[in-house]
């Protein structure tokens, strides 16, 4: 009953005031200037963090049990105007010398192969600071991560089992300002089944991309 009300509490805090906290552009420039994160923000991203620690915790019998994920993806390179047709890609768990990756079973290509934990992936760097949070994160001498659990709804839907989170990774420009290069929504499950997994992932990024160009992948857990 307890977990319960939880999730409904973390769904009904999701709902209260729709909105980004930044347009989510790439090439934008940021000021780093740190802050302590809200309460809302802090108790969604604790909920993710536990998810993926149970997952975690799970992911040596998921390995050895043979389990598939079938993904629905597509993508678009630099120059491409638009996303390509959505492809089904049939993945299973496997162990890689940097944790755990899905494989697809037929050797399609698949963007996002790491399977995120609390302590491998995008979210690491985020719940391994938890404890004395805040945003932005220095994740290197010139590199900073944004982060928010206030996502629009266009952006990413939220439900009393899921939460939306969204990434920005930006590169230094100057002692105090770094340009965007990477935009990433995801969507994770926070109990039930699939419980850590992501259900949705949307990656925008100029970073390997020359003149106005950006990459795009899209994935949905089936």
């Amino acid at each position: 009953m307890n977990k319960i009300l939880v999730l409904l509490s973390l769904f009904i805090i999701s709902c209260v005031g729709d909105k980004e906290t930044s347009p989510g552009m790439v090439r934008e420039v940021r000021r780093f200037e740190p802050l302590s994160v809200t309460f809302e923000d802090n108790e969604r991203i604790q909920a993710i963090c536990r998810a993926l620690s149970a997952k975690e915790d799970l992911l040596s019998v998921i390995t050895s049990s043979g389990l598939e994920y079938h993904f629905s993806y597509s993508q678009k390179g630099c120059s491409d105007n638009s996303l390509g047709t959505p492809k089904s890609v049939v993945t299973t768990i496997q162990r890689s010398d940097f944790g755990h990756i899905f494989k697809p079973k037929n050797n399609e290509e698949f963007g996002f192969p790491d399977v995120e934990t609390f302590s491998k992936g995008v979210m690491a760097e985020i719940c391994q600071s938890s404890g004395s949070l805040v945003n932005p994160i220095q994740t290197s001498r010139t590199g900073a991560l944004w982060f928010t659990t206030f996502t629009s709804s266009a952006s990413c839907q939220p439900d009393p089992n899921v939460i939306c989170i969204h990434l920005q990774r930006g590169s230094v420009v100057d002692n105090l300002n770094y340009k965007i290069h990477t935009n990433e929504w995801i969507k994770f499950k926070i109990s039930k089944d699939k419980e850590g997994f992501f259900i949705e992932r949307k990656l925008i990024s100029s970073a390997s991309c020359p003149d106005q160009g950006t990459i795009e992948k899209r994935a949905t857990l089936k």
